[in-house]
C-alpha cells in the first residue's frame, strides 16, 4: 500500500493546536513555529486558515509530524496535532485538489 519501487503521493492536513499558551499572540507565534518546520522539511504545502496540507510521500510526511511534535514539545508543555491523510493508489496532489478553485 504505502511501500514498493511505486510509492504514491499523499496529503496530509496538519493542525498544530497549542493548549498551554500564555495568550492568543503567544499561540500564534507557536502556529507560525510550527508551519516553519513544515516550510523546512522541503514538502509541498500550502497554509490555510484552520489547517496546513502537505504533499510528499507518506514515510516523508510521517518524518515530518514526528520532527514536528518534537520541536513544539520544545516550546509548549500541552499541545493537540490533529493530522489527516487523503491516499489514493493513484496519488494524490493539493493542485489537482485545489484547481478548480484557483
Amino acid at each position: 500500500m504505502f511501500g514498493g519501487d511505486n510509492v504514491a503521493k499523499v496529503t496530509c492536513s496538519i493542525r498544530f493546536l497549542p493548549l498551554l499558551a500564555k495568550d492568543a499572540s503567544h499561540s500564534y507565534k507557536l502556529v507560525d513555529t510550527a508551519i516553519e518546520v513544515i516550510r523546512e522539511s522541503g514538502l509541498k504545502y500550502l497554509v490555510g486558515p484552520s489547517e496546513t496540507t502537505v504533499e510528499g510521500e507518506f514515510d516523508e510526511i510521517l518524518e515530518l509530524v514526528r520532527r514536528l511534535a518534537g520541536e513544539m514539545e520544545n516550546h509548549v508543555e500541552r499541545f493537540i496535532l490533529d493530522v489527516s491523510f487523503d491516499y489514493a493508489r493513484s496519488g494524490v496532489s493539493i493542485d489537482e485538489k485545489t484547481a478548480l478553485y484557483r
